[in-house]
């Protein structure tokens, strides 16, 4: 099999310990907009990016294009006030994963589901200043998560064949992205487990980013 020769994270619930942060402010926004969500509503949005979110309650919830701006401002809003109250955490591993892909020379990608300034803020307000090779939003793309289009172009930004590149994701949407784009892909667990199905689209399983290293230097140099 191909070398390894770039790694593509996504953001949230991955390199930041933020979705326990959006869970709180997407149900808070729902709750104030007068939806009767489940406990699992938020489960289905993790991995999307804004159009399929928007999608995803005129679907489930009949909004409007007004209504759903309005509760995703919201929404937004409530993050940053958390973020600039509280900051935002790192996954345990990134920075010494961070420091291994530097020194192996090996390059680094963001694909992420949320709007590329918004991630770029975020990246920031976690004091992660080493930039990314490739920075890939939901507002980079045409389809996003679970599509192959953010994987797929990130390796084509990166100019890379999709086998030199390893994909590490928390969510089924974005498994779902990796595999399609013959992207090999980590799982990392974070809010909630997803299906069995999804789980075998995944090359490996890890416990934390800091178990990455290990299977680098086992695909690269074993």
């Amino acid at each position: 099999m191909a070398e390894i020769k770039a790694v593509l994270f996504d953001m949230d619930g991955t390199v930041l310990d933020t979705e326990r942060i959006h869970k709180e402010c997407w149900e808070q926004s729902m709750k104030d907009m007068g939806i009767d969500y489940s406990p699992t509503t938020f489960y289905d949005l993790i991995g999307l990016n804004d159009k399929s979110t928007m999608d995803y309650f005129k679907a489930h919830f009949g909004f409007t294009d007004e209504q759903y701006a309005k509760m995703s401002i919201s929404a937004y809003e409530n993050s940053q006030k958390y973020a600039d109250l509280r900051g935002i955490p790192v996954k345990k591993g990134f920075f010494e994963l961070s420091d291994y892909l530097l020194d192996h020379k090996l390059k680094r990608a963001l694909v992420t589901s949320s709007i590329c300034s918004f991630a770029l803020h975020n990246l920031k307000k976690a004091k992660i200043d080493i930039p990314f090779d490739v920075v890939i939003g939901g507002d980079s793309v045409t389809e996003g998560k679970p599509a192959p289009e953010p994987f797929a172009k990130a390796a084509e930004k990166l100019g890379l064949d999709p086998s030199e590149c390893l994909a590490v994701e928390d969510s089924a949407n974005g498994i779902r992205s990796a595999h399609s784009a013959n992207i090999r892909c980590v799982y990392i667990k974070d809010m909630v487990d997803i299906s069995d199905d999804v789980k075998t689209l995944a090359d490996h399983k890890a416990e934390s980013l800091e178990e990455i290293i290990g299977i680098l230097n086992k695909l690269n140099y074993q």
